[in-house]
């Protein structure tokens, strides 16, 4: 057998052809977990009746349907808040994907971190003394790893761009209702959506374009002519100040990849992204979008981890008008304003997508976060996140994608990501730009 290409669109097309059978690809990737996830420890479970299945199947398909299928013989990790049949991940298996296991995430995907007492602790392939993030932090470790090219997963409150970004992958949250889903609590009560993780611009775009039935999507084109991207580094979480430092290589990421969009003769203009007028209003969403996920999960305190119970209790008690659903209420108007401010910056700065930091430090830790208190593990995510919560509750679509690197505590290099937001319907202008970027950063893994 030769060297498996590493891209999903390059083991698609090595399917297709038939310079590779899919039971190869399928095989292949059950050694590499066999292999890494004894460390890594990216999935829950492994699907290998389903996915023998399927590639059996693939394999036996006459050529000429076969070649039709965009990722015939792609190995897929998903995430556990969806199941095979979940309209995110039907679309991706009935185009040839084949699912290779679950993956793990935190507990009611309400951190940060992944780690829960019944998976333990999930570890970042760049350096296994750290965090993946989370809370789809098994899916970006199980490709990060090279575990798998493709991965499923979800986004409430960042939580496939701060994974993404902490393993230096790319990702995309597609706007409300781009990408047909089912996740718990009505999906967050509108904030998750779900979507694809990847190394490259093209393998997201790919698995995008099937997840919404939109071929126009499938290959990143040129960045339309006259986008303009507007360019904060600002802290986005203030009481009175700044309340979340951000680190230099972060800031720097963010500048680096303004140079780089206008070499290629775009405009990028420094302008500050507004913050929620009222201070609490992405906690309200937060915690009540964990408590109607639980209660959709009929999950009883007495089953939830300490900090997971304490979020879920706000959520129900304190936030609990309004807080992640419909109705006039001080968040959902809270949620209105941050809009109107967001829109009015973007006219009057003149701009059509934001640019910022993906993150504002690197990830906390690979520990037992589950194990210790709701106020730990909170401003653990924080610290190192505030970037992402904007586009959940505007409902708008973002993507990272790395650029530039730093270093960790112990020395491990690390990509360092950078975060672009765009008005609804702007998907195909953020992977654009995504590629550029891509370009610009010497291809991917270049970090």
């Amino acid at each position: 057998m030769t060297t498996e290409p590493s891209s999903a669109t390059a083991i698609a097309e090595a399917v297709r052809t038939g310079a590779l059978g899919a039971r190869e690809t399928l095989d292949a990737a059950f050694d590499r977990v066999a292999g890494l996830d004894p460390t890594v420890r990216a999935f829950a479970a492994l699907l290998q009746t389903d996915g023998r299945a399927a590639a059996d199947a693939l394999d036996a398909t006459p050529p000429a349907r076969r070649a039709r299928l965009p990722l015939a013989g792609v190995p897929l990790a998903i995430k556990s808040t969806v199941t095979l049949d979940n309209p995110a991940v039907a679309p991706l298996l009935a185009a040839g994907a084949l699912p290779v296991g679950v993956t793990t995430a935190p507990q009611l995907c309400a951190w940060g971190m992944t780690d829960s007492d019944a998976h333990g602790i999930t570890r970042n392939p760049r350096d296994p003394g750290l965090s993946p993030g989370g809370s789809s932090g098994g899916s970006a470790a199980a490709v990060a790893s090279g575990m798998v090219p493709l991965a499923v997963g979800d986004d409430g409150m960042g939580s496939l761009r701060i994974p993404a970004a902490a393993c230096g992958i790319v990702t995309i949250k597609p706007g409300t209702g781009v990408v047909p889903t089912r996740l718990s609590g009505d999906n967050w009560g509108g904030l998750a959506e779900s979507g694809p993780l990847a190394r490259t611009v093209g393998d997201v775009a790919l698995a995008l374009s099937v997840m919404a039935g939109r071929e126009d999507l499938a290959r990143p084109g040129p960045v339309p002519g006259g986008t303009r991207i507007g360019l904060s580094v600002t802290s986005p979480i203030r009481l009175g100040r700044d309340l979340v430092r951000i680190q230099g290589p972060w800031v720097r990421a963010a500048r680096e990849a303004a140079r780089a969009l206008r070499a290629v003769d775009l405009v990028v203009v420094d302008t500050p992204l507004p913050s929620p007028r009222d201070p609490v209003l992405y906690l309200a969403r937060w915690t009540s979008g964990v408590a109607r996920a639980a209660e959709d999960e009929n999950l009883p305190l007495s089953a939830m981890e300490r900090r997971t119970r304490h979020h879920a209790l706000l959520g129900r008690t304190v936030f609990r008008r309004g807080g992640a659903g419909d109705g006039d209420t001080r968040w959902n108007r809270g949620a209105a304003a941050l809009r109107a401010d967001v829109e009015r910056a973007m006219d009057t700065a003149g701009v059509d997508v934001w640019l910022t930091p993906a993150l504002a430090d690197v990830p906390p830790e690979a520990t037992d976060w589950h194990r210790r208190s709701w106020g730990r593990s909170l401003w653990a995510s924080m610290r190192f996140s505030p970037f992402t919560p904007l586009a959940n509750v505007l409902g708008w679509p973002a993507m990272s994608v790395p650029y530039g690197s730093t270093t960790t505590p112990s020395g491990r290099p690390l990509p360092t990501s950078v975060q672009l937001v765009g008005r609804p319907g702007s998907e195909a202008t953020l992977l654009a730009l995504a590629a550029a970027l891509e370009r610009s950063n010497g291809g991917p893994d270049s970090a």
